[in-house]
């Protein structure tokens, strides 16, 4: 029996596959080869997988759990899914690929990598910020160690070598955005048709935590009046006995010495 795993999605089976780079990078040159995997979790299903690919929202011609893209394109640039969550691949015409994150996060490394199409002897790469030099050295891997809000911007990247006269390349620039490790809370009071059955009121404290894996938990403190109201949790709710006052909340990581207070709200 043949099953497609997009028919199994539709019939709500809880299964999420996800695209794997086996070789390549997301961002490729024009000419290189990317090899995709895709992968699900085990099901109870003792059946021949026959898998439908898409680069957005075209289907294409290949079946099997693994794709080749043999001298990539820059047409071929898209976000590829196996009926699940996309994998972005973009393809670069020019000589130079800068890696970098999407995002950093205070107070902690990011790492970037000048790439250079072929095998260059490169003698000097140049990282910038917005136009403005940020490093120097002679090799193709940048350490940012401890960032700062100040290193958002767009990265760019110029190598150079020498070959009877020097010749530079430069590479597109990648946006790259600093999070806070903990963003300042909202305090979020509900009042919906079940806690007003109970004569309750439901508490949430909102925020975002960025700090990498492994991260320490965050604790929760909810108070009404600068009273605390129970203990601290690691859920970022509580519910209470419907009351008026002036709500807050406070997040905070001990072990990194992170504390953030939501601004009080009305009830």
């Amino acid at each position: 029996m043949i099953h497609f795993l997009s028919d199994l999605l539709t019939n709500a089976t809880p299964l999420k596959p996800t695209v794997e780079i086996v070789t390549g990078h997301s961002r490729v040159f024009t000419g290189d080869t990317v090899r995709l995997k895709c992968n699900f979790p085990d099901t109870p299903y003792k059946s021949t997988w026959f898998y439908k690919w898409y680069n957005g929202p075209e289907q294409l011609p290949f079946f099997d759990d693994q794709l080749v893209l043999w001298d990539i394109k820059t047409k071929e640039t898209g976000k590829y899914y196996c009926q699940g969550l996309p994998v972005e691949i973009s393809v670069d015409g020019g000589w130079a690929i800068l890696d970098a994150p999407s995002q950093g996060v205070v107070g902690y490394p990011m790492n970037m990598t000048c790439r250079v199409r072929g095998k260059r002897p490169i003698n000097e790469v140049v990282l910038y910020r917005d136009g403005v030099e940020v490093l120097k050295q002679k090799h193709p891997h940048f350490l940012l160690d401890n960032v700062t809000l100040e290193d958002w911007g767009g990265y760019t990247c110029v190598a150079s070598w020498n070959h009877g006269r020097t010749h530079s390349v430069i590479s597109a620039p990648v946006s790259v955005q600093v999070l806070e490790p903990l963003t300042q809370p909202t305090l979020v009071i509900i009042e919906d048709e079940m806690t007003r059955s109970l004569s309750m009121l439901k508490l949430v404290c909102v925020l975002d935590y960025n700090v990498p894996a492994p991260a320490p938990p965050v604790l929760y403190y909810f108070y009404m009046n600068n009273d605390r109201l129970g203990t601290p949790t690691s859920e970022n709710f509580t519910l209470i006995k419907k009351s008026r006052g002036s709500f807050k909340c406070q997040a905070k990581v001990s072990e990194l010495g992170l504390f953030r207070w939501s601004e009080p709200e009305s009830f």
